[in-house]
Formats: structure tokens, sequence, C-alpha cells
């Protein structure tokens, strides 16, 4: 198992930038759209305007702070709700999280972290979790879908195996999880509009198997797509 976890460890989003990563597609263009705007442009139009107009005074300066701290904060804001969003999805079990106890040595191995772990102290910046003692470094973050295909986890049902089909619901769970990643999966629009982009997923991850652009049928995709898209919807929404 220790070669398994070394693979799954490496497959990771590295901690800090998980929230980025995995943020749906509106999330990370209102995060595009933060980090374009300056602080520092801001504050510098902003003392040009009062250097204009001749102000000067308490409530001058307090006006000339104001917009550089509105693009801090809403930064700040959005840094917050997302990594909430992460915390969910790992204690959840949407996500896993590797990571190494330390100090890391070249024999190390990571561990793969135990959901209800994820209550104690993250440090973002740093990768590292803290919880009953016990700490983590260099903690990556991965897709359940991606992690149960690596390891091998099968996800047909007895349904699917009584049809005398293999199930397409790993497949499917992986394209979710390889659509949220690249910021391609828009929970303002219907997860029907997906349905495309999940075909084109599941040729590039199974370029052996029988999908193409018309296959699998929409009802195929929905009943393993859709509960995931309800739930990134559901969550976003907190």
């Amino acid at each position: 198992m220790t070669t398994t976890l070394q693979a799954l460890w490496q497959r990771g989003i590295r901690l800090n930038q998980a929230p980025h990563s995995f943020a749906p597609k509106a999330d990370k263009a209102e995060y595009k759209r933060l980090y374009e705007a300056s602080a520092i442009t801001a504050w510098s139009d902003a003392m040009a305007k009062m250097q204009e107009t001749g102000r000067s005074g308490v409530d001058a300066v307090s006006e000339v702070l104001t917009e550089p701290q509105k693009i801090l904060s809403a930064r700040t804001e959005w840094d917050d709700r997302m990594r909430k969003f992460i915390l969910h999805h790992l204690t959840h079990g949407n996500l896993f999280g590797y990571g190494f106890e330390p100090p890391r040595r070249m024999e190390s191995q990571p561990y793969e972290i135990p959901a209800a772990y994820w209550a104690g102290r993250v440090r973002w910046d740093n990768a590292t979790l803290t919880v009953n003692g016990l700490e983590f470094i260099e903690v990556r973050v991965l897709a359940t879908q991606v992690r149960d295909r690596l390891v091998g986890i099968s996800h047909e049902t007895t349904t699917d195996l009584q049809r005398g089909r293999p199930s397409i619901k790993a497949d499917v769970e992986e394209a979710f999880a390889t659509l949220l990643q690249k910021g391609l999966i828009d929970i303002s629009k219907s997860a029907k509009s997906h349905f495309p982009l999940v075909r084109q997923c599941l040729q590039t991850i199974q370029p052996g198997a029988s999908y193409s652009d018309t296959k699998p049928g929409d009802e195929g995709i929905r009943t393993h797509f859709s509960p995931l898209f309800n739930e990134l919807k559901k969550t976003n929404k907190q």
C-alpha cells in the first residue's frame, strides 16, 4: 500500500493551492478579478484625487484607505469561503488529504488523513495539519474519484452487474473531478449543459472505452453527475 500512498500524494494538489484548484468556475473567475485589481493602484488613484480636490485631514485620509481596503477584504473573504468549501469536502469524503509525519526523510511514506482529523488546526500557507498531538506536513489534496481509480476500488453496482455491463459511475465521477479542478463546472448553468464536456473528458481519461461525442447518453451521465453537481451548488451557497 506504501507505493500507492506515495502515488496518491504525488497526484494531489498542495493544500494551500486546493481552494483555487477545486473552486467552481464562478469562484475562479471572482478570484481572477480580485487579484487583477491592484490595492496599490487604488490607493494611488485615491491619493491623486485627494490632492486634486485639495482635501486633507483624517476624513480625507480615511477615504484614501477605503478603496484598497475593500480589495484586500474581498480577497480575505474569498480565501475564507473557499477554505471552508475545501474543508467541507474533506470532512464529507469528497476530497482526501495526504501528508507526512515530521521530520520527513528519504524513506518516509505519506499517510491518508482521516476525515475527522480535519477538525484540527490547519495552517494553509504551510500546508500542515495539527490534531490530537499529531502533525502532518506537506499535505496534498486529491479528489475521491481519482483516489479510488488509483487504489483500484470498484464502483460497480449490483444493478449494473445484473445488466451485464460495467458501471460508468467511476468514470463520470472522475470526469466531474477533472472538470471541477480545471474550473469548467459552472453552477450558474444546468447540470445537463455540462454533459458534452463530460463526454469529451471521458474520451480523454478512458481512450480505450466506447465513449464518444454521443455516448454515454444523457440519462447515463445524469445518474452519476447530477448528485455531485447538486452537492457542489448546495455547498457553494453555504
